[in-house]
This record gives C-alpha cells, structure tokens and sequence, in this order.
C-alpha cells in the first residue's frame, strides 16, 4: 500500500472546503485531480483520507437550530500563538438544546499543547463567542495579533496567563503593553473516530 503524503492531504482538503465555499459544492474527483496535478485515483484517495481526518467538514443542517455557526478555515493554535486570518469556509446549524444559546464559531486544533485537557490534533473545537471568561475556562486568545488555545487563569496581581495542558510547555504570561483579549470560551471538543 502506498504512503499517503500528509502536505497533499492538507492541500486537498483546503482546497476542496474553498472550492465548496466558492460554489457550494464539493469539487469532482475529476476537477481536484486536474487542478492539483493528481491522477484520478490519487484524488479520492486523499479526499478521503482528508475527510476521514476531519478536514473536509460536510454541511449538515439540523431542525429546530439556534442560529448559523462559522466554520473557520483557520485552525487554532495548541501551541505557542501564531497569528491567523479568518476564514469562513461554510455555516452549520448548532441545536440550542444541544449547544445553548449564543454567537459561536468553529475551528479545528493544531498542535500538542492541550492534549492533557484531551483537546488534540485535528479536533473540532466549538467556541462561544465572548470577551470574558472564567478563572480556567479554556479561552481562544489573541496575544499581540496571534491566536491560541489555553486555560486562563490569573496571577496574585489579578493579570491573566494562558495555561497549557501538557508540562512540555510553559505558561505565557500576559505582559504590560501586550495586546491581549478574549475571543472565545470552549464549549465542545468533538472527535472523529
């Protein structure tokens, strides 16, 4: 069996979520082998290891919902904060009853640094959007422009840190002068399996 390269599943998959966000639909095995240079075969090949991986998120409208959810095309940062732009690759329909109320977006996690909180690779993470959160709520933050997904807590002073759950990192402290603000509360983390 042939080894699957993990750059062109990647490059599948954003590429099929913006081809779906340009024209509502997934593209044909035929297009995507086309326009990446890939056989026919090798296409479905990595489309769907791309979707079995929970890269390529179908859209799936429920009954009796709350409101439309983004789904952003960025991923959020388990690790040290990279700087993101946001990128809405489609909408969802999230159930109140299931998800409460409220504005709330969905990314997917990167990195290792919250896999004692079971958040890892690949998960899809659903946020309430807000600006404040409780003393170790997981938060998405934006530290000086860049993204990152950690636990807040405060230090004596009463200024906040970001809290990593996995001892191979250090927590990042909130400094005077830095741009710092809540964007989100993890509300779900949900696994493909």
């Amino acid at each position: 069996m042939q080894r699957m390269d993990e750059k062109t599943i990647e490059a599948v998959a954003k590429y099929c979520m913006k081809y779906k966000a340009a024209y509502k639909e997934f593209p044909s095995t035929r297009t995507l082998a086309k326009d990446l240079n890939l056989s026919k075969s090798g296409a479905q090949r990595y489309m769907t290891a791309a979707r079995n991986r929970g890269l390529i998120v179908e859209s799936i409208k429920i009954a009796l919902t709350d409101e439309s959810t983004p789904i952003l095309g960025n991923v959020i940062n388990c690790g040290l904060p990279q700087y993101q732009e946001e990128e809405v690759l489609d909408y969802v329909d999230l159930p109140a009853a299931l998800y409460g109320r409220g504005k709330k977006f969905i990314v997917t996690a990167s990195g290792d640094s919250m896999i004692d909180a079971g958040i890892n690779e690949g998960d899809t993470l659903i946020l309430r959007k807000q600006c404040t959160a409780e003393e170790g709520d997981i938060v998405a933050a934006l530290l000086n422009g860049e993204s990152t997904l950690k636990r807040l807590y405060h230090d004596k002073n009463g200024r906040p840190y970001l809290h990593p759950e996995n001892e191979n990192y250090e927590d990042i402290m909130v400094r005077d002068g830095d741009d710092f603000s809540i964007q989100g509360v993890l509300i779900f983390a949900l696994k493909a399996f």
